[in-house]
C-alpha cells in the first residue's frame, strides 16, 4: 500500500506522542494528552477572579481568638478544636503536651491575614478627644471607622462615647476600639467600668501585648501628646492582632466580681 501523506502525518503524530510520554510520564495522564501532546494551556491551572493563578484556596481566616505571644497550657482551658495562633505566638512546653494529650489543632495566622480580618472581620472603631494630625493619619493608614452617633471632641462627649461602645460590643456589631486622648487616666477608669469593655493603655509594646494575652482587650486607649506617629502606628498594629474576646479564666472572675458593688 503506498503512502500517502496523510498516513505519514499521522503516523508522525503517533510516534511524536509516544516519545513525548515516554520522556515524561507525568504528562499523558493530563487533558488532551491520550492521542497526542496536551496543549501548554492544559499544564497550567485557569487564572480566575477568585482564584490566585497557583491554584491554592485563599487562606481561612480564623474562626477562633487567636492567641498571641507565650500561650501557656492555662491559657488553653476551655477550648476546644482548633486553636489559633497569631503572628509570634508560641506554645510553652506544657501547652505543647496538653495540644497533643487533648487532640487540639494548631493553626498559625498568617500577619496579611489577621489585618485582612480585623480581628474577625468587624472593622475598628475610633474617637478622638480634641486634634492630632499624626493620629488622623495613623486612623487613616489602618482604616478606623469613626464611632458614630457621638456629637463633640471633648472630655464631655467620653462618658457617651463608652456606652455607645459598651453596647456596639454587646450586640456583635464590632470587636475593637481605639480612644486617641490627650491623657488616659479618665478614659481607662470609665472604660473599664463598661461590663463589655476591657481598655489598656498603650504605653508600650509590651503594655499592649499584656493587655491581649491576660485581658484580651478590647480598647486601646493611646495618649498622642506622649507618641508620634510611627509609635502609634506600632502600637495600634499590634492590638489589632487581638481577638477582643476575654480569657475564660478571667470570664470566671469577672463573673465572680459582678456582684462586687
Amino acid at each position: 500500500m503506498d503512502a500517502t501523506p496523510e498516513l505519514v502525518e499521522k503516523i508522525t503524530k503517533a510516534v511524536l506522542a509516544a516519545l513525548a510520554r515516554q520522556a515524561n510520564p507525568d504528562r499523558a495522564s493530563l487533558p488532551g494528552a491520550g492521542g497526542g501532546l496536551a496543549p501548554e494551556s492544559a499544564a497550567l491551572p485557569q487564572t480566575t477572579a477568585s482564584a490566585p493563578w497557583c491554584g491554592a484556596a485563599a487562606p481561612a481566616l480564623p474562626a477562633g481568638p487567636a492567641l498571641t505571644g507565650v500561650v501557656t497550657a492555662k491559657r488553653l482551658a476551655g477550648l476546644e478544636g482548633t486553636i489559633y495562633l497569631a503572628p509570634g505566638a508560641r506554645l510553652s512546653p506544657l501547652a505543647q503536651d496538653m495540644v497533643k494529650q487533648r487532640g487540639l489543632r494548631v493553626q498559625e495566622i498568617a500577619a496579611n491575614e489577621m489585618k485582612k480580618s480585623g480581628a474577625g472581620g468587624s472593622p475598628w472603631l475610633y474617637w478622638m478627644q480634641g486634634h492630632c494630625p499624626s493620629a488622623l493619619r495613623v486612623i487613616e493608614q489602618f482604616h478606623g471607622r469613626l464611632l458614630e452617633g457621638i456629637q463633640g471632641t471633648s472630655g464631655e462627649q467620653l462618658p457617651a462615647v463608652l456606652r455607645s461602645l459598651n453596647r456596639i460590643v454587646a450586640e456583635g456589631r464590632g470587636k475593637l476600639a481605639v480612644l486617641f486622648v490627650p491623657a488616659a487616666a479618665s478614659a481607662i477608669c470609665l472604660a473599664n467600668r463598661c461590663a463589655n469593655l476591657r481598655a489598656v493603655v498603650g504605653t508600650g509594646r509590651r503594655a499592649v501585648q499584656e493587655g491581649i494575652d491576660l485581658l484580651g482587650a478590647n480598647v486601646l486607649v493611646l495618649e498622642y501628646p506622649q507618641h508620634g506617629f510611627l509609635a502609634m502606628a506600632e502600637l495600634l498594629e499590634l492590638f489589632l492582632i487581638s481577638s477582643g474576646v476575654a480569657p475564660v479564666p478571667l470570664q470566671r472572675q469577672l463573673t465572680q466580681l459582678a456582684a462586687c458593688r
